[in-house]
């Protein structure tokens, strides 16, 4: 970390002087990730900057590649098309897909059409699907063999082919027709008999992806079954690609990132725009819109309730910390079922149970903090000439407390539970919706067991 604060501070120094001599030795001995993540740091115009400095082009081209997709749709644009060719062709096809997607849809059309040799074709067929698919992800270069070879055949294969791939984990085997028949790792093709097919040795419980199969589910299946790649296939059972690790690991990055900020009410994860206050505010505004909506509707419940507040004044000081703790127990919960959810854990047709465990939550949380509320009730008001018994006043606060917390758990725990079974995001329901039906659930309960009790 201290090594990147230095390099980080000399670059800026560097660039702040001109000193593009320099600045070009520091990158020349800089690895190509460390670069990437460097230039976060910068503006568009400097990170263009920065990149033209890099030498050879090869060079320059995997740094592109390594660039966040927010930074690569701010300084691709900025490159003119014959340079950008330059720096597509030795990207792997995947990679080359996904930076020509984030062009302008000028420039991307303009690209492909000025781009002959085969990648083109592949490129183009990757941007056939959907950017959050298998397909869109996957890489096509595969080291498969017909399956009626030999391991001999194979390992002379990987030699011959070993440089045209990206990574290598598995060798694929397939039939006369394409069709994915069967898998075997490196391992176990290195010492096997050399004179044994791949038939023979291969495992035919083949785990694979449909092409249009969405990218968090991939993820799921890689990490439930501790793979290193997963083989995509069409609507034939042909193979037409795989998915590696590191892809994954960004879907992975890519997705948990997306709930946080979904959960938060923030709706971009284009990081950039948060230097730009119009298009984060456009971003927000929507979200908070349920907040706002919501606190209207505390409002007007309040002032039904303002004849008990004047009778009562010591109801209102106690309001904001009994919807404050049913807000944040409201948010524990949707926070902890969203994320069992996203990871498979949590099977979405235990509703039931999800709540009742929820709710089990919520009344000892409840009763615990409702007790402690009660007690500072009573001594913060029992010295008072109050028209009343303090003992109501604390069983009020507490017993308030405690129901708003329990209401706020299963409310919490059922919306994303609702809201995925009717096939919506379930982090779109933590944030504003859970905490504003808290809050309006929450102070109608508080009023009502005020009357009850108080008799106000």
């Amino acid at each position: 970390m201290a090594g990147s604060s230095i390099l980080l501070e000399s670059v800026q120094k560097l660039l702040r002087h001109k000193a593009d001599r320099n600045l070009a030795r520091i990158l020349d001995r800089t690895r190509v990730e460390d670069i990437a993540t460097l230039l976060r740091h910068f503006e568009p115009e400097d990170q263009f900057h920065i990149l033209c400095l890099i030498a050879p082009m090869d060079r320059q081209s995997a740094v592109l590649a390594e660039l966040d997709p927010e930074i690569q749709s701010h300084v691709g644009p900025l490159f003119d098309d014959a340079t950008l060719l330059e720096l597509l062709h030795p990207m792997s096809g995947d990679d080359a897909a996904d930076f020509i997607e984030r062009l302008p849809d000028n420039r991307a059309a303009a690209i492909l059409a000025a781009w002959k040799s085969e990648q083109a074709a592949e490129i183009d067929t990757l941007l056939g699907y959907g950017p959050d698919t298998a397909g869109g992800i996957m890489t096509p270069h595969i080291f498969s063999l017909p399956d009626d070879r030999t391991a001999a055949d194979a390992i002379a294969a990987l030699q011959q082919k070993h440089e045209d791939l990206d990574i290598t984990f598995y060798l694929y085997a397939v039939g006369a027709n394409g069709q994915l028949t069967g898998v075997l790792s490196l391992r176990e093709l290195v010492v096997a008999d050399p004179t044994a097919r791949i038939a023979d040795i291969m495992d035919t419980n083949v785990l694979s992806v449909h092409a249009t199969e969405d990218q968090e589910e991939v993820a799921r299946m890689v990490a439930r079954y501790n793979l290193l790649a997963i083989p995509v296939v069409d609507d034939g059972n042909r193979l037409v690609g795989v998915v590696t690790v590191d892809d994954i690991i960004d879907v992975i990055r890519e997705e948990a990132t997306e709930d946080i900020l979904m959960m938060a009410g923030a709706g971009s994860t284009d990081f950039s725009d948060m230097v730009n206050p119009v298009a984060n505010a456009r971003q927000r505004m929507p979200w908070l819109l349920a907040s706002f909506v919501g606190g209207l509707g505390s409002m007007i419940i309040i002032g039904a309730f303002e004849a008990s507040l004047s009778q009562v004044a010591a109801l209102a000081a106690f309001i904001p910390i009994t919807l404050g703790m049913g807000g944040n127990v409201g948010t524990q919960a949707s926070t902890v079922v969203t994320r069992g959810i996203a990871l498979g854990r949590i099977p979405t047709n235990r509703v039931r149970s999800v709540v009742v465990r929820e709710i089990s939550t919520g009344v000892m949380l409840g009763l615990a903090y409702g007790a402690l509320v009660g007690v500072v009730a009573a001594m913060r008001y029992g010295w008072d000439d109050a028209p009343f018994a303090i003992w109501r006043l604390s069983l009020t606060v507490g017993l308030a407390m405690g129901c708003c917390m329990t209401t706020a758990a299963a409310v919490g725990g059922a919306v994303p539970m609702i809201m995925h079974r009717m096939g919506a995001d379930p982090a779109v329901a933590t944030g504003p919706f859970v905490t504003t039906s808290v809050d309006i659930i929450g102070i109608t309960a508080y009023f009502a067991i005020a009357q009850a009790l108080l008799g106000v």
